[in-house]
């Protein structure tokens, strides 16, 4: 009898039984009970998945809340001249950013306190250095009062008169400084602008000082194009006075001013440049970079007269109206220049 006479039978017997146990209605009973089985999986799958996202949001937020909690309680109890700056426990996102900007706020407000002390203590020193500079000619005022009123000699009664004069006029000087300076630094006082032709301006600063110049013996030295600049003519002529002072008191030799345009662009003028150059004695003792700050003084005896204002209201007037005033040593000679725009 060969195999395959007998294992047919069974196989069509075994199919008859599959058939049977799919069409019969206990097959579909477990196979209705299987699927529910894997929807309830499915589900379970899902409820843990929700339940691992909430709480790690959970953990985070409370990470956050704990970081942020020990970085508030830092701020609450830091000193304000502490240098303690504030750290960071964790590397969640954005936290050590947020560190980061916190401490840089910090530290800026650090260097505006530390600034404006040094301003603070500059502007005491500077006011104590004015304060003896009215004194003195004040005081000499007084002196030469009281000789006069003893003196019976009328010719030596004007002489200490006139030196009297001399003394009160020098010290109304310096208060005129200080008031131009407190009026230049005040930003309620707006400058009108318009064109201003800078060759008669130069002009007539210059030959408003040339006994003074004749008396050292210098020739001022003008080389100026016919241009005009957009600026308050008062203004102006305040900040070029202030710089032909300042190079008269300061400086060893002739005064040269130079004015031509910064240059074109577009084919529009953008700016003129204005250069006062003057020999001095010391360039070793000036700090051209400190040049135009309040009572600053390249002279420390204070020898040369000057309340240490002039530049410094020169400098205030020209950032009204939109210039730029810088000072440089090339050499033996201080080179001050006025970048303005063209009218």
């Amino acid at each position: 009898m060969s195999p395959d006479t007998f294992l047919e039978p069974l196989y069509r017997w075994l199919y008859s039984v599959a058939d049977w146990l799919l069409e019969s209605s206990t097959m579909n009973g477990w196979v209705r009970i299987f699927e529910g089985l894997r929807m309830v999986e499915g589900l379970l799958i899902v409820a843990l998945l929700a339940l691992g996202f909430g709480l790690g949001a959970v953990f985070v937020i409370g990470c956050y809340a704990t970081e942020l909690g020990r970085q508030a309680r830092f701020l609450g109890c830091r000193e304000r001249l502490s240098n303690a700056r504030l750290t960071c426990g964790s590397r969640l996102p954005g936290m050590v950013g947020m560190v980061d900007a916190v401490n840089a706020e910090i530290d800026a407000a650090d260097a505006e306190r530390v600034e404006a002390l040094r301003a603070a203590d500059e502007f005491s020193r500077g006011l104590s250095a004015l304060s003896h500079d009215v004194r003195t000619p004040l005081t000499g005022a007084r002196g030469y009062l009281q000789l006069a009123r003893e003196e019976a000699d009328s010719a030596r009664k004007d002489e200490q008169l006139a030196a009297a004069d001399a003394r009160l006029a020098a010290m109304s000087g310096l208060l005129d400084e200080l008031f131009s300076y407190a009026r230049a630094a005040d930003p309620d006082t707006p400058l009108e602008l318009g064109p201003v032709a800078v060759r008669p301006l130069l002009e007539q600063v210059l030959l408003g000082h040339y006994p003074e110049f004749e008396q050292c013996g210098w020739e001022p030295t003008l080389d100026c194009e016919d241009v005009s600049v957009e600026a308050n003519a008062e203004a102006l002529a305040r900040i070029v006075e202030n710089l032909v002072v300042n190079a008269l008191r300061h400086g060893s030799g002739p005064l040269t001013a130079r004015v031509h345009l910064a240059g074109e662009k577009n084919a529009e003028k953008c700016g003129v440049i204005v250069e006062l150059i003057n020999p001095v004695a010391d360039p070793s003792a000036i700090d051209a970079d400190r040049l135009f700050e309040r009572f600053y003084q390249a002279d420390a005896s204070r020898s040369t007269a000057g309340s240490g204002l002039g530049l410094s209201v020169a400098a205030k007037l020209a950032a009204a109206q939109g210039m730029s005033l810088s000072a440089r040593l090339e050499g033996a000679e201080l080179v001050v220049t006025l970048v303005t725009r063209a009218a």
